[in-house]
């Protein structure tokens, strides 16, 4: 069964990259992207942090943020307010690279825009219904890749990458 990254894959990136484990492969360009720990910068990616002593006393609750082609953070910090490149939660822990092709790019970077711009108009914060992982879901199911937001924080706690230890 192919996963939220696979399950819509246009034709056209489907050479572009290769599949691991059910998952699409991150292609080597960019991985190489400028994954910046100090300056906050994780291109096409789901970033995480702790929401304080929320996740102390339950550790897979936290704050989700998705980034832009630069590395821009975007997450929905509040009823109709998106922060962009201010983190709510100051530090990403764990992020995981969304696998985009490079002829995408473009495509990507609209819809997290598309994301931004709906739940800047339409969405309150709800802590449980409606919060910062259903944004970065919508936005990587407007880029084409159908998501919930449980499928999003597996992805990310699964396949990310921790910015403290390498």
């Amino acid at each position: 069964r192919q996963s939220f990254l696979a399950s819509a894959m246009p034709a056209s990136a489907i050479g572009a990259m290769s599949m691991e484990n059910g998952y699409a492969k991150v292609p080597p360009q960019q991985q190489q992207m400028e994954i910046d720990h100090k300056r906050q910068r994780y291109p096409f990616s789901i970033v995480w942090g702790p929401l304080g002593p929320l996740t102390c006393c339950c550790p897979c609750v936290g704050h989700m943020g998705i980034a832009d082609s630069q590395g821009r953070i975007h997450d929905f910090n509040g009823s109709r307010s998106i922060g962009i490149d201010r983190f709510m939660v100051g530090t990403v822990w764990r992020y995981a690279v969304v696998p985009v092709a490079p002829a995408e790019v473009d495509e990507w970077d609209a819809a997290v825009q598309r994301a931004d711009a709906e739940y800047r108009q339409f969405h309150d914060h709800n802590i449980v219904l409606d919060n910062c992982h259903h944004h970065a879901a919508l936005a990587i199911t407007e880029y084409g890749r159908p998501t919930t937001l449980l499928s999003a924080w597996f992805y990310c706690c699964l396949h990310g990458k921790c910015t403290w230890c390498g």
